[in-house]
């Protein structure tokens, strides 16, 4: 299937056409009514000059904000970026209580989340997994168990769809998941809020910041947040411990130093590893209620996630800043998980086997970044400029444990509905590690911006440096002396990855963009025979046009997108999962993704907010068959609050998913080996998930607020066919809060 470009283009210019005319008139009176204006207004919490708007989205009531840098690190707007971008602001992520990560990706242009179980949430954008995160601009990596983050901490949340390259380094045409932590204010803040929702599900936060001493030079602020809450599956509960505190000290007029730390620890019980099944023994259809969960009661799989970082900012003269950056993270996990994910539902309730493994380990990441930036003249015009260096270290144990007997036929469950009596297994530490692994990268960077003219600019970059990852495993005999594996390891040296951005100011408002990004990533992921996967190489293309409206309170955007590349890994489920060892495979050479994205998104009119995108995404192989079916085609993703009056808000939220399939293996009959099955596609049709809010406040202080998520319970698959499975999607929830503020 091709790409059209012709009928994307038209529904660009019909939604441009429909929101753009009223606004263009509004826009007209407003320059009108600001041209008698004079005086600039500034505040300092925000970062807002007059009716524009700075980095922070914080106390801005916006659904957009006014400058970011996650794609080039340059500090531009979103117009002035060649590249789709969306960002979910604090408002947002208020208003609709997104208070995780996939919670907030799920409602993305052009990205969607798929869950291969309750702890390992996936995000997809451009037809492959983001693996790529940033916070305050720091490169964070993560291998497998991901941190499914509490965003109480974030000011906002920025997605760059397509290569990044020149900021992350080794990295896919998927996009970058930046976060920005919140930081102290310049005045005393405080808010506090409790809620209370479906299957027992209770949050409360406290959130403090301002001025600590030396007449306001050195500011603080704290969050503590914490979450304790059941599950529509049966089993499952979790609780979450959220501690986030900074401290910004002005050391000079132009010095600025900032330290602090991020705590998240999540406690589980009823952990599943898998999906449920979708069909019976028999080849029918096992329609299991949404509830199911073929795990244990004691079944657990917590992760413990710590984080400290510093920064120093140094303004020098005319313009420039140069930043330095660290940032360690210790990701811990300990627990045992029993889960039913292997066989076919028999009548009577048997027919599953069980998948048990002791996951413990830790993670710990080291990031250094510096760089220099600022504007400078050249033939009589001022351009930007930026420079850096940066390196990552990522380190994984996992420990060896010596398994104590289990009872015959412990991985046979003999009731997957009645799990409550089966045992915990039980192990001994021995102190030596079953295996280590690292992964580093380091590379110099730089940029800029050229303005040849008023309305011709161009954004190029690159980035020069090197990648090293290794594995290192040992076998050990009944008295425990080892013996070490081959060594897995692979080193890339002298990868140079360019980038560029062509951009045309058609008018004041809009600007149209290409840009070009080659890829380089090589894999630390294994075969089944437990050597690393070759790099993926590629590039990337993208054409598009950007509008800002009513001060660049309103952006609109739409783009044509083309990426090639080799040798793209992919889970290998053919092969069942070998403790916390995950396989894969490659897609092969020649996998072509192209499509078609439009959004809209921030102040549509006063009082009126609205994140609005429509995604197309077509991936096929170099034989031209289309590529992740369990991915949907297209994706429509809305958000709009609209403020009645001065103490009433309401709004409504629409994520709409096109179907999705992935080949499986039905049952068709029996012999004396088993049960004899035969590929069979499991589906999902087309679904949207309808969610309403409503927010009434009470005085100055106090605000009372509903949301309903998944308003009509719709029954839908997040997952097909994964290890034979499904994984079904949330049904309705409601949930109360009230919030207060100083």
């Amino acid at each position: 299937m091709r790409l059209s470009i012709r009928p994307s283009m038209t529904l660009t210019l019909g939604l441009w056409a429909s929101v753009c005319s009223p606004l263009s008139l509004a826009q007209e009176s407003k320059d009108a009514k600001e041209e008698s204006e004079q005086q600039v207004l500034e505040l300092d919490a925000t970062d807002v000059y007059a009716n524009s708007l700075g980095k922070t989205t914080e106390n801005s009531g916006s659904y957009t904000t006014g400058s970011m840098s996650a794609a080039t690190r340059l500090n531009l707007s979103i117009k002035e970026t060649p590249q789709s971008v969306s960002v979910l602001s604090r408002q947002q992520l208020d208003d609709f209580r997104l208070n995780t990560l996939s919670e907030a990706m799920a409602h993305v242009t052009g990205v969607t989340v798929q869950r291969n179980d309750s702890e390992r949430p996936a995000y997809y954008s451009r037809g492959y997994a983001i693996n790529n995160f940033q916070i305050d601009g720091m490169l964070n990596t993560f291998s497998g168990l991901k941190s499914d983050s509490d965003t109480i901490i974030y000011d906002r949340i920025e997605v760059v769809r397509g290569a990044t390259g020149l900021t992350t380094g080794a990295g896919d045409p998927s996009g970058t998941i930046a976060m920005v932590r919140k930081r102290p204010t310049h005045q005393l803040a405080v808010s506090s809020g409790v809620s209370a929702g479906s299957y027992d599900n209770y949050y409360s936060y406290l959130d403090v910041g301002g001025p600590l001493g030396w007449d306001g030079r050195l500011r603080g602020r704290t969050v503590l947040a914490y979450r304790d809450n059941k599950s529509f599956m049966d089993n499952y509960a979790n609780q979450r411990e959220v501690a986030y505190g900074v401290l910004e000290a002005d050391l000079t007029d132009s010095t600025v130093l900032a330290v602090g730390y991020d705590y998240q620890n999540k406690h589980v019980q009823g952990s599943t590893w898998g999906t449920v099944p979708y069909w019976n023994a028999d080849g029918s259809k096992a329609k299991l209620p949404r509830s199911t969960s073929m795990t244990t009661p004691w079944s657990s799989w917590p992760l413990k996630d710590q984080t400290f970082f510093a920064t120093l900012d140094q303004r020098l003269g005319n313009d420039w800043l140069m930043k330095v950056a660290y940032t360690h993270r210790q990701t811990d996990t300990d627990g045992k998980v029993y889960y039913g994910g292997n066989g076919f539902p028999e009548a009577d309730r048997s027919g599953m086997k069980a998948w048990y493994q002791h996951f413990s380990g830790e993670e710990k990441m080291d990031a250094l970044d510096f760089n220099l930036a600022g504007p400078f003249q050249l033939l009589g015009r001022s351009h930007d400029f930026m420079v850096g260096y940066g390196e990552s270290e990522r380190r994984n144990s996992d420990p060896y444990y010596i398994g104590l007997p289990v009872p015959d036929g412990y991985d046979e469950i003999p009731d997957w509905k009645y799990m409550g009596s089966i045992p915990k297994f039980y192990d001994l530490s021995t102190g030596l590690d079953r295996s280590r692994s690292y992964t580093r990268q380091k590379a110099g960077y730089i940029a800029t911006r050229l303005n040849p003219t008023d309305r011709l600019h161009l954004v190029l970059g690159s980035r020069y440096g090197s990648w090293q990852t290794q594995r290192r495993s040992w076998n050990y005999d009944a008295n425990l002396v080892g013996t070490e594996q081959p060594k897995s390891q692979q080193t890339q040296n002298d990868q140079w990855t360019p980038y560029a951005g062509l951009l045309y100011d058609l008018t004041d408002e809009f600007t149209a963009y290409v840009s070009y990004a080659d890829i380089f990533n090589p894999q630390n992921v294994v075969d089944v025979n437990k050597q690393y996967l070759e790099p993926i190489v590629g590039k990337v293309y993208e054409l598009g046009l950007k509008g800002s409206l009513l001060d660049e309170r309103l952006n609109l955007s739409t783009a044509v997108f083309r990426s090639k590349q080799d040798n793209v890994a992919e889970v290998d489920d053919s092969v069942p999962p070998n403790g916390n060892e995950v396989y894969y495979k490659s897609g092969g050479k020649g996998i072509v993704v192209q499509g078609f994205e439009a959004e809209v998104a921030g102040e549509v009119m006063t009082d009126w907010q609205m994140s609005l995108g429509y995604s197309y995404t077509h991936a096929q192989t170099a034989d031209k068959k289309r590529k992740s079916t369990e991915q949907p085609l297209n994706l429509v993703r809305f958000s709009s609050t609209y403020k009645i009056d001065p103490a009433l808000t309401v709004g409504a939220s629409v994520d709409w998913e096109s179907d999705k399939f992935r080949m499986a293996r039905r049952p068709v009959g029996r012999n004396s080996e088993g049960i004899i099955t035969t590929p069979d596609k499991i589906s999902q049709k087309a679904f949207a998930v309808v969610g309403l809010m409503a927010r009434y406040q009470i005085d100055e202080h106090l605000a009372a607020s509903l949301n309903v998520k998944n308003l009509f319970d719709e029954h839908y698959y997040n997952n097909v066919g994964f290890y034979n499975g499904v994984y079904h999607g949330e049904p309705r929830t409601m949930m109360v809060s009230l919030d207060w503020k100083l």
